[in-house]
């Protein structure tokens, strides 16, 4: 069981999906399995798991059909990382050092099966993880760059300090000269 001080916010963040019995969470502590991160360091995604991230960022990428890989998501801290049969190819890297906790199906499993009203919980977590994926299409659905990277700031301002601008031209799929002359603009 990990021994992090975030599991506090982790026993939150999933309170605002649905109550926890105490039995539960306990059952859920002893299930959870840490990893650390180092900067572009990858990590393994288990089918069916469910990743949540304590402390870091973390960029996924989406490298199928793609000559290049194309980022898709970032998941900050206090966010979940859902990986399921469509989404396990696509992989992630720590932008800067991260730490996770993730739990894996069969445990997912034995937990739904004691504990059904955890069921309502696993929902919202996949809910935000779906947004996060969903929030991209919605920013290249824009046809102007200005506009791309307007949303991508409005949303991501807590984490630009730690984005490479190359990572974040990647992200909203425009050429990174171009990106520059208008990102600064607009700054």
């Amino acid at each position: 069981m990990p021994k992090d001080p975030y599991l506090q916010d982790l026993k939150l963040n999933l309170a605002n999906y649905g109550a926890i019995r105490p039995q539960a969470w306990i059952k859920i502590l002893a299930h959870l399995k840490e990893a650390e991160l180092k900067v572009d360091e990858s990590f393994y995604r288990e089918i069916n798991s469910i990743v949540y991230v304590t402390s870091g960022l973390i960029k996924e990428y989406d490298a199928q059909l793609r000559k290049k890989p194309s980022i898709v998501n970032f998941i900050s801290a206090g966010n979940f990382l859902i990986t399921n049969k469509y989404n396990q190819s696509k992989y992630i890297k720590a932008i800067g050092s991260a730490r996770l906790v993730h739990i894996n199906f069969e445990a997912i499993i034995s937990l739904f099966l004691e504990y059904n009203e955890l069921k309502s919980i696993y929902d919202g977590v996949i809910g935000n993880y779906e947004n996060g994926i969903a929030f991209r299409q919605l920013v290249l659905e824009e046809n102007a760059a200005a506009t791309r990277i307007q949303l991508f700031i409005k949303k991501y301002r807590t984490i630009l300090p730690f984005l490479k601008k190359k990572d974040i031209a990647n992200y909203i799929h425009i050429e990174y000269e171009y990106f520059i002359r208008i990102y600064g603009k607009l700054l």
